[in-house]
Order: structure tokens, then C-alpha cells, then sequence
């Protein structure tokens, strides 16, 4: 047969060369693999990492800018931004699946903007993302699907509580004024059984995933049983850290050192390197603390061997006072407060935030190069 001379044609490249200017590598290391690593790391150092909940893809875009070391997809704020549900576990269980990925959107888009705009001088790190899945949504069968979707998903880790499904509620709802409510606590074998499963998801899909066991056993009771303290809660830590997870996580619900460090002192004396989590939640008062002088620090938490810290609540704070304050200004001034908002956005003591140049932070730019590129002969 032979071989006639090819039809010229300027459209059946492709060009990989110029697209190459437009995306940001990828990142070549697991998230579980990252998340253990930046935790001991930080272990071996004696200090910790510390982080804060981000909520959709832009709040994860911001912390990816900024260079956070890990991201964390928190419960409350899911539940809070999403739907105005309180923190009562009635959002759906794959809820947390779709925020994952929804927060990959936000470090993927940030890194690939970042690398067009340095042009590929700056390749922003991958934050590995850990996650609440509550108490499980159910038992150990409900506990490997959801963590099954969440290791597609890319998530690095996942935290379980020892609440009850059925009645689970925020860790810090007991101090929420007069309306207090209980923590129902489930027998620690059941939570063990779903921390079980975590592990199970991981081995079924050949992706193991890192596991943070929280217990709330410190305020919380198992119903016609044993009553919540300190102790309760460092008997859950044995188990847990007997059955290899990364991090067990206490909730505590006054700001003081005394019960952290009762219950650090309790778990490393049998369990000396295991690793401990700290939230930084503002229901425990830490203003008030700062102005009776006596703020406990994240160091010495770190000494008592919380390596890894997080604030569940801190994006939604911050933005929902400066929304708040900006949203009023605004509905009473109309275009005047706008003219302020830009005024105070060039006059920034630590110049312009990102936002001000709403496109460029979007990544406008190089899509319209990737429309161009794409489309050209």
C-alpha cells in the first residue's frame, strides 16, 4: 500500500509546551503520607502543627496561599455554612465527601494561579487535608463506606468521636448558656469497632488513610453508665493508641492547662509517643483568658505533646465579624462604603489583601490564555 503524502493540517497539535506555563506540577507525595509526615516532624522537634477549619473552596484557597501546613474540613462549619444547621449531626453523611472535594478546588486553583502569575518562579505547597465524619453517621458498615469516599476524595485523614450517632452533638455544646446538653457517649468497644473500620477502608482500598480518635469522654456519660471525667477519657486513649491511630484528640471544655496535661501525663506513660490534638475552639474562652493574663500557649501545649492544634471556627469568625461590619456599612451607605472598602484595602498595613484584585485572585487571566492556547492553530 502506499503511503500518500499526509494533508497539511495546523490544528492536530498539541501544545504541551505553552500549556505546561499554566498549571502548577503536581504534587507527587499521598496526603496520608504528608499528614504523618508533617506530624512527626513536627513531633521530633518538639513542636507542632497548627491549622485552622476551611469551609469551601475559597477559604481553602486563602489558607493555601498563606502556606498553611494542613487544611481541615470541620463538622461545624460544614453544617453552619452550608445549611445554618447547628452542629447536631444532621447534615448527610457524605456531606463532608463533597466539601473535600470542594476544598481541592480551592488548593488546586490557587496553586496553578500562583504558578501562572510568578511565571512557574512559585509552586505553592499541597496542604493535606484531614476531616470530621462525626461519629460515623452509624456503625462500623456506615463508618468504612463514608471513609471509603473520602480516601477517593484525596483526604488525608479523619477523625471519629465515641458520641452516639443517634444523639450526637457539638463538643462544646454544654457550655452553650442554660441550654446545656449532655454528651451521650456510646461503650468504648463500638467506638473502637468504627475506628476499626477507618483502618478497613484504607487496607479494602490499598490507600490507608490517617486516623484521629477523638473522645469526648472527659464532659460526656454513657447512658445508664459510667460518667464522664479525665480518666474515662485516658481509658480511651489506650485503646485507641494500642490500636495504632495517629492522634487521639480529648475534648475539653475550659481553657486551663490542668486537664490537658492530667490527661497528657495519664496516655504517655504508657504510650510515650503518641501524638496528641488540641482544638483551639473559642468556646473555651481563650479572650478572656488573654486578659486575666493567664493564656495557655501553643508550645506548652506542644510540650505536653498536642502536636497537632486547630481552631474549628476561626475562618467563620473572623469573616462573619468583617462581613458583618462591611454587609452594615454598605445597606446604610450604599457606594460610599465601597469607595472606604477600597480605600482600605490600598491603605492595608500589610498592603493590598489578595482579594483586591478580585480576577487575578480567581485565576482570569490564565484561562483566558488556556481558551487562547487551546483554540489556536
Amino acid at each position: 500500500m502506499t503511503v500518500e503524502t499526509k494533508p497539511e493540517t495546523k490544528n492536530g497539535t498539541y501544545p504541551a509546551e505553552r500549556l505546561a506555563t499554566l498549571f502548577a506540577p503536581p504534587e507527587l507525595e499521598h496526603p496520608t503520607v504528608k499528614f504523618r509526615r508533617l506530624l512527626r516532624e513536627a513531633h521530633d522537634a518538639g513542636s507542632y502543627v497548627h491549622t485552622a477549619g476551611a469551609y469551601d473552596a475559597f477559604t481553602a484557597a486563602l489558607m493555601t496561599r498563606l502556606g498553611f501546613k494542613m487544611l481541615y474540613g470541620s463538622g461545624w462549619q460544614l453544617a453552619a455554612t452550608k445549611s445554618l444547621f447547628p452542629d447536631i449531626g444532621v447534615y448527610a453523611s457524605h456531606d463532608m465527601v463533597k466539601l473535600a472535594l470542594e476544598l481541592w478546588h480551592g488548593i488546586e486553583g490557587a496553586r496553578h494561579t500562583r504558578f501562572y502569575d510568578s511565571e512557574g518562579g512559585e509552586v505553592l505547597d499541597v496542604p493535606p487535608m484531614f476531616v470530621d465524619i462525626e461519629a460515623g453517621f452509624g456503625g462500623p458498615t456506615q463508618t468504612f463506606a463514608l471513609t471509603s469516599a473520602l480516601i477517593r476524595a484525596g483526604v488525608g485523614a479523619v477523625h471519629l468521636e465515641n458520641q452516639d450517632p443517634a444523639n450526637r452533638t457539638c463538643g462544646h455544646i454544654v457550655n452553650v448558656g442554660a441550654q446545656k446538653r449532655a454528651k451521650v457517649l456510646v461503650p468504648r468497644d463500638q467506638w473502637i469497632a468504627k475506628l476499626k473500620a477507618i483502618k478497613a477502608a484504607g487496607q479494602a482500598t490499598g490507600i490507608e488513610i490517617g486516623i484521629i480518635a477523638r473522645t469526648d469522654s472527659v464532659d460526656g456519660a454513657i447512658p445508664n453508665g459510667r460518667e464522664g471525667s479525665v480518666q474515662h477519657a485516658i481509658e480511651d486513649a489506650w485503646e485507641a493508641a494500642e490500636l495504632g491511630v495517629d492522634v487521639v484528640w480529648p475534648e475539653f471544655n475550659n481553657p486551663h492547662i490542668d486537664q490537658p496535661q492530667e490527661f497528657s501525663e495519664g496516655v504517655r506513660k504508657h504510650y510515650p509517643d503518641q501524638m496528641l490534638g488540641f482544638n483551639l475552639s473559642p468556646s473555651l474562652y481563650f479572650g478572656r483568658a488573654k486578659k486575666e493574663g493567664n493564656l495557655i500557649t501553643n508550645q506548652q501545649l506542644a510540650d505536653l505533646g498536642y502536636v497537632l492544634q486547630f481552631s474549628t471556627l476561626f475562618c467563620f469568625r473572623t469573616a462573619g465579624m468583617a462581613l458583618e461590619a462591611g454587609l452594615r456599612k454598605f445597606r446604610e451607605s450604599g457606594l460610599d462604603a465601597l469607595a472606604d472598602l477600597q480605600i482600605q484595602e490600598d491603605d492595608h498595613p500589610g498592603g493590598p489583601p489578595s482579594t483586591k484584585m478580585h480576577q487575578k485572585f480567581a485565576g482570569m487571566n490564565r484561562w483566558l490564555i488556556l481558551e487562547q492556547v487551546l483554540s489556536e492553530g
